[in-house]
């Protein structure tokens, strides 16, 4: 794969991010009147649709790691943990510090937060509001990694497909996230996968799926009522498949911001709603803000957070992303004797 198409993944995931981020950043306006907010009305109404984009990402990244011939679920999952959790309990160190300050909006028994720090599946609310999506992440990592080695990329399609339908057909039981309509989305990241192998990357045909991704979301948009249940698992696979195949000049100042917010795109992710949260109760140290900085706080805000979290991004996530990648390779490196001595009489 190109740079060209990390590149357009990267910048797939910024888009995810910021809409997530923006369509939280009301919590951060409860100091203003309401009549001062002027927000961007689809992102007001449909942002949290950037969550299923990451899924979506989620299942075309993980179908490239996974179709490598030397692909190892144990190398897999070690490297998806030291991915996913150091950067994610450093967030739940901040949540604690919130909780044992009294300034956490939640009521968190020592328990709950516990189990939420290893992001196992859990029937109801977790301690901090985004460990959702996190949950079902994990699952789909457990997934991939056990299904692929055996049925390959287009059993962990079908696999995907079943799951989602009977969450469908029974309203999303209790199942420890397997039984979901959810896995509609990692599922349409799978099938990014398969088809972009037939593409050519710049071609008219991956323009025409950005420019089909844009069409649908916009019919989501103005005709809401009359989707069906999967169709937002379309809309943005499409979007998905454009944007990884779509040749732009990447590294030009005027595009390279939004390749360096995707880096920061999982931090943006699980440090946005603290940023935001808190946003009032330090404007409640003065006597008043005036109504005009309505606006630019939000996206004052959603600045800081892009700044906040590509620092996070350079400080904690890839040097544990390193030494994960080195663990691995030190491991690989061993004589077959230090890894597993001989049994001695």
């Amino acid at each position: 794969m190109g740079s060209g198409k990390l590149e357009g993944l990267q910048a797939a995931r910024a888009i995810a991010a910021l809409s997530v981020a923006y369509f939280h950043s009301y919590v951060a306006l409860r100091a203003f009147p309401e009549d001062a907010q002027h927000p961007i009305a689809f992102l007001k109404a449909w942002g949290f649709l950037g969550v299923d984009l990451f899924f979506a990402i989620s299942g075309y990244v993980i179908c490239l790691v996974a179709s490598k011939p030397d692909f190892s679920p144990l190398a897999f999952a070690i490297k998806r943990a030291f991915r996913l959790y150091p950067m994610y309990w450093v967030t739940m160190a901040i949540v604690a510090a919130a909780i044992l300050s009294g300034k956490f909006p939640d009521q968190i028994g020592l328990g709950h937060f516990l189990y939420s720090m290893t992001l196992l599946p859990q029937h109801g609310p977790t301690a901090y509001q985004v460990s959702w999506t996190l949950e079902r992440e994990v699952v789909f990592y457990a997934l991939a990694a056990l299904l692929v080695p055996f049925v390959g990329i287009r059993g962990l399609a079908i696999v995907l497909a079943g799951l989602a339908f009977a969450g469908f057909v029974y309203q999303d039981p209790w199942s420890f996230h397997l039984i979901s309509i959810r896995q509609a989305d990692f599922l349409g990241g799978v099938l990014v996968f398969l088809v972009s192998r037939h593409f050519r990357p710049g071609s008219w045909t991956a323009g025409l799926s950005l420019a089909a991704g844009v069409l649908a979301l916009g019919y989501l948009w103005f005709n809401p009522s009359r989707i069906f249940t999967f169709a937002t698992t379309i809309c943005l696979a499409l979007v998905l498949l454009g944007m990884i195949n779509l040749r732009l000049p990447w590294k030009h100042w005027s595009l390279r911001w939004l390749v360096l917010i995707g880096d920061g795109s999982y931090s943006i992710y699980l440090l946005h709603g603290l940023i935001l949260y808190y946003f009032p109760w330090f404007c409640a140290q003065f006597n008043s803000v005036p109504a005009w900085l309505c606006e630019p706080s939000r996206y004052g805000l959603l600045a800081l957070t892009c700044v906040v979290s590509y620092a996070t991004w350079r400080l904690v996530e890839v040097p544990m992303i390193s030494v994960g990648n080195r663990l691995l390779k030190r491991a690989a490196d061993l004589p077959a004797e230090t890894v597993a001595p001989p049994l001695r009489a």
